[in-house]
């Protein structure tokens, strides 16, 4: 899954490839969208600008995979985990479902009911101990 987590993806290119064509398009129309007086210069520059660098945006995606990768939602996957070290999320896909802090309440409601079951117990054994004496002594009265 790790290998596959680090292949380009063609989809970047097709992305890329049709942000360029759209920029070029703009390029070539621009005496239509600025107008006569020049009155859309500055959308002009804004939307071709915004082809331009979206283009190279998805072009970086697929030259480094794990970014474009990483926006998929491989980030489980290409976090390397050190061997040591407990993890304090659990992942579900590429979203986090529970958080460090979400995992000491747990424990902590573990230990509390780990510690009331003992109490239980040692409370029941104290209350049949208590009524197995008075039986064995009226047994020995009598």
């Amino acid at each position: 899954m790790q290998a596959d987590a680090l292949k380009p993806r063609i989809g970047f290119l097709v992305v890329a490839g049709i942000l360029c064509l759209g920029a070029i398009g703009v390029y070539l129309f621009e005496d239509l969208l600025v107008g006569s007086r020049g009155e859309g210069s500055i959308a002009f520059a804004f939307v071709l600008g915004f082809l331009v660098l979206s283009t190279l945006v998805f072009i970086l995606f697929y030259r480094v995979p794990r970014m474009g990768n990483r926006l998929l939602g491989f980030d489980s996957v290409l976090k390397k985990q050190r061997k040591t070290e407990k993890s304090s999320m659990s992942y579900t896909g590429s979203f986090h479902v529970e958080t460090g802090l979400a995992e000491k309440r747990q424990n902590t409601q573990r230990k509390t009911a780990r510690h009331s079951r003992r109490h239980y117990a040692e409370v029941t054994r104290q209350m049949k101990a208590e009524k197995a004496r008075p039986n064995t002594q009226n047994n020995d009265e009598e």
